[in-house]
């Protein structure tokens, strides 16, 4: 018997009718959001042909929940440079005249210390102008500490005053102030007197400036071995040492040359334990004066 043009045999079933292999089925639209591949349909010169390509992606929206994260973070960050907030650390070093509490009251910083909030060129601006540093540099280094790196200031002469002696630093700076000797290590002035100096004042006098400039020429270790300058004749000036041996160092030319001569002299004198009436150190013929 025959049924819609299909052979029934008898006692046999007929399969039921199933889709060709080749032919599409209907895709979820789930699915189809989830599948990488797209079926189009193009022209090719037999007709019109379907064919299967990638699908593009989409471009992924953000959430809510993660822009909420970056507006929370933005403002966490904000309170944390801007809030004085107890952050970090500061550390002083080379000197042992300023503590980190010092530089928190010369800078201004206030309590809590947020050190986030410095800026250290201001900072160095405001340390530098404290009689006790003569140089300020201020970085910031691991794990959250506020460096500050200080040279004090240190006195050079030691020159006689209206009231007692002032110490001298190497800008000519008025760092001590006493009735006596403020500081033994380092040579006194003579032939000149000061009149009021304060603390802080700069002295500017010719003299003074020329024996600041000849100590500056030696080494820290050679500046010991000078006990007095005499500065009272500018063109005549003469230098003592802690043993009393004279230094005829002349006018006031080529310091850096002959704090340099003075140095050899004195070595030259100690390793052949010459017995010197005293020293030239003049450029052009320098020598020892023997007894």
């Amino acid at each position: 018997m025959s049924v819609n043009g299909f052979q029934e045999q008898r006692g046999q079933r007929v399969p039921p009718y199933r889709e060709h292999p080749t032919s599409e089925r209907p895709i979820h639209p789930i699915e189809e959001e989830d599948n990488p591949w797209e079926v189009v349909t193009i022209d090719t010169p037999e007709g019109p042909k379907r064919v299967r390509r990638r699908r593009k992606q989409k471009p992924t929206r953000k959430s809510k929940p993660a822009i909420w994260k970056i507006v929370v973070g933005a403002f966490i960050l904000i309170g944390i440079f801007t809030l004085p907030l107890p952050i970090g650390q500061i550390q002083v070093n080379g000197t042992e005249q300023l503590t980190s509490e010092d530089v928190v009251a010369i800078g201004d910083l206030g309590y809590p210390v947020n050190i986030l909030r410095v800026r250290t060129g201001a900072l160095e601006e405001r340390l530098q102008k404290d009689m006790r540093v003569d140089t300020a540099h201020v970085s910031y280094a691991l794990p959250l500490t506020l460096q500050v790196d200080i040279k004090a200031r240190k006195a050079v002469v030691v020159v006689p005053s209206q009231f007692g002696f002032v110490a001298l630093d190497r800008q000519g700076m008025v760092i001590a102030s006493s009735p006596t000797i403020p500081d033994t290590t380092v040579p006194i002035i003579s032939g000149v007197r000061l009149g009021n100096a304060l603390l802080g004042d700069t002295i500017e006098a010719a003299g003074i400036r020329v024996a600041i400039a000849y100590m500056e020429a030696f080494t820290e270790d050679k500046r010991k071995q000078i006990g007095e300058i005499n500065v009272g004749d500018a063109e005549q000036i003469i230098a003592y040492t802690v043993d009393g041996l004279p230094i005829h160092i002349g006018d006031q030319n080529n310091l850096e040359e002959k704090a340099k001569i003075t140095t050899d002299m004195l070595v030259d004198i100690a390793q052949r334990h010459v017995n010197a009436e005293y020293i030239d150190v003049n450029i052009k013929t320098p020598f020892i004066k023997t007894q």
